[in-house]
């Protein structure tokens, strides 16, 4: 028997590839699935009702990541795959599923996403290098490293991967000559992430590096892909329009290099590559955030993190123009790290954020093509016995380092406890926290992350409007208005402090400010909770054509609802339209609201047909 399992395995040793990428894959992150939403994940695919509708799946693919235009953000395809997620979701789960369930879909995807990673991985570099041990180390190590948790494991890291597999796909099509499904290929990377774009060189590179095809054959061949980036530019315009080359709002707390002299920027850029290639070998001390205050600026050239991701920098450009390793493993798997790097990396210029783990998920790929090289050289001097050992003992070691990191991701707090012990520092983590016990009502633990967060950088839209919520349930609604108020100076657009401070007029009896507050809360945020509070606002001002108004505008017409046929049964009812009314309210019942009240509008509006 297994003899013939060895013998099938040698005959088909793509497939066995395949199926033992997929193995490994849940085995090493599977203990993850059951995670909740966590981080982005609730904003950008849990809470975002656009991608839950499937009558809005093709206009996905001209909207913004974030909803908001001015983020920069376009990435329709990753949005898509998210929405597919949630018609599953919707197909096989109850109501009554837990968000750990919900959860559940989106990380199978990914592990998925990540297996054919993998795979694409081994296919590669044996197609290109024929070599069995590099193919196989690199293989298996990009399959387990700790690095990668925070792309396959948080649900947001899917953009990485899913940029990363069409970029391999388009690659592999490339190879094959065949253009057509090259170019549909590398679009939907384009789609999936805008650091897709750092595969061209890439492309080029295998074909007249490696590939070995005259250099103005390769740009011609290479030309076929300006269809695919005009393309891409107008359906980024579209969504983007004045933000189509990036994000204009970006903060000191998001990234505070934007705001350092250009010299100190340089310095600490490469800082953060020094501990990029920390964190790949040995990735031990991992964080789901490096914002600020977490990362020091460097000054001085003479800081020996600056000098060591330097020299690893001009390093890595060396073995791209140096002869003897034109073509070579060394080559491209410096360009493979490089190539991507580069739009992360905020030396051109400064991106959204300083740091993040998910952000090395394409250059890792060149860093352990080249430290398997490294490993394959060494095995040529030494025996290939203690090579052989020496990886299993690595391929253990992070698979082990990877299945502990899942169980950070489990739910909000043991991710913020966890990030707090390697970032301390960090406002963003802070503010998490903090939120973490509002919600918990551990209020007295919420007040010291807030004076800690105070103390690190006060002006920050998010901590004016933490500071308002605690101001709020200690009975200061002065104080809790001020804050709010002051959070929406500092971000006009901060959704949380909308909703607060509509809901804090609401409470004062102040509707018509509570009403203002909740519409600009729906024009970004159209879910049906704030709908229906912004309708029950307008018929309490005796505006019930604007409520019925806003259902119809914001939740369409469907009103099978138990709270929005009463909402709209109790607009028509204050308008004197018994009939309208009596028909919604009833329907209200029918789908199972209990309030006593409907059965009072009922009872009236029956009187008075």
């Amino acid at each position: 028997m297994s003899k013939d399992l060895f013998a099938w395995i040698k005959n088909n040793q793509t497939i066995a590839v395949l199926i033992l990428s997929i193995v490994l894959s849940f085995a090493v992150f599977g203990n993850g699935i059951f995670n909740d939403f966590t981080f982005d994940d609730v904003a950008v695919v849990q809470n975002r009702g656009d991608l839950k509708d499937p009558s809005n799946f093709f206009n996905l693919f001209v909207s913004p990541y974030h909803l908001l235009a001015k983020l920069g953000l376009f990435r329709p395809f990753t949005m898509a795959s998210y929405a597919v997620n949630h018609y599953i979701n919707d197909a096989i789960l109850t109501d009554s599923a837990t968000s750990f369930q919900q959860a559940a879909g989106f990380r199978v995807a990914n592990i998925i996403i990540h297996a054919l990673n993998s795979f694409l991985v081994f296919w590669l570099i044996r197609c290109l290098f024929k070599n069995r041990f590099l193919s196989y180390a690199t293989f298996l190590l990009f399959l387990v490293h700790p690095i990668h948790t925070e792309a396959v494991t948080s649900i947001v890291g899917r953009a990485e991967l899913l940029a990363f597999f069409w970029s391999l796909v388009a690659i592999y099509f490339f190879i094959k000559k065949d253009t057509f499904l090259s170019s549909v290929s590398f679009l939907f990377a384009l789609l999936s992430k805008e650091v897709a774009l750092m595969a061209l060189p890439i492309l080029f590179y295998v074909d007249w590096g490696v590939m070995k095809n005259r250099f103005f054959q390769t740009i011609n061949r290479t030309f076929i892909f300006t269809p695919v980036v005009l393309v891409y530019a107008a359906l980024r315009y579209k969504a983007l329009g004045a933000y189509f080359f990036g994000d204009v709002t970006m903060t000191i707390v998001g990234n505070h290099l934007k705001f350092l002299p250009l010299k100190e920027r340089v310095l600490t850029a490469f800082k953060v590559l020094y501990m990029y290639l920390e964190r790949l070998v040995w990735p031990v001390h991992l964080s789901a955030d490096y914002s600020y205050s977490t990362i020091s600026p460097v000054s001085r050239f003479v800081d020996l993190t600056f000098l060591v991701g330097a020299v690893f920098f001009i390093f890595l450009l060396g073995f791209l123009v140096f002869r003897k390793t034109h073509g070579t493993a060394v080559a491209f798997g410096a360009l493979a790290f490089l190539s991507p790097y580069i739009m992360i990396s905020n030396l051109i210029k400064p991106v959204g954020t300083i740091m993040g783990e998910r952000l090395m998920y394409f250059s890792s790929f060149g860093f352990i093509l080249l430290f398997s090289y490294v490993l394959l050289k060494v095995s040529e001097k030494i025996s290939k016995k203690i090579i052989y050992v020496f990886l299993a003992l690595l391929i253990i070691f992070f698979s082990a380092r990877t299945i502990i990191r899942n169980g950070d991701w489990y739910d909000a707090r043991t991710l913020f406890t966890a990030t707090l012990k390697e970032s301390p520092n960090s406002l963003i983590a802070r503010m998490a926290m903090a939120a973490v016990h509002v919600k918990d009502d551990e209020w007295d633990e919420a007040k010291e992350q807030l004076n800690i967060a105070l103390d690190i950088y006060e002006d920050n839209s998010r901590v004016q409007n933490l500071w308002g919520i605690i101001a709020d349930h200690e009975g200061d609604q002065k104080l809790a208005e001020e804050r709010y108020l002051r959070s929406l100076e500092l971000n006009p657009d901060a959704i949380n402090a909308q909703i607060n401070l509509a809901e804090l007029y609401a409470k004062q009896g102040r509707l018509e400010e509570a009403g203002v507050m909740f519409k600009k809360v729906i024009e970004f945020y159209p879910v049906i909770e704030y709908v229906v509070r912004y309708a029950y606002t307008q018929i309490a001002l005796n505006n019930p054509d604007e409520a019925i108004s806003a259902v119809g505008y914001y939740l369409g017409d469907d009103l099978n609802h138990p709270d929005i046929s009463a909402l709209a049964g109790t607009a028509y009812f204050v308008k004197g339209d018994y009939k309208m009314a009596l028909f919604f309210l009833k329907k209200a019942v029918e789908f199972g609201n209990t309030v006593p009240e409907i059965k009072e509008m009922i009872q009236i509006s029956e009187g008075n047909l």
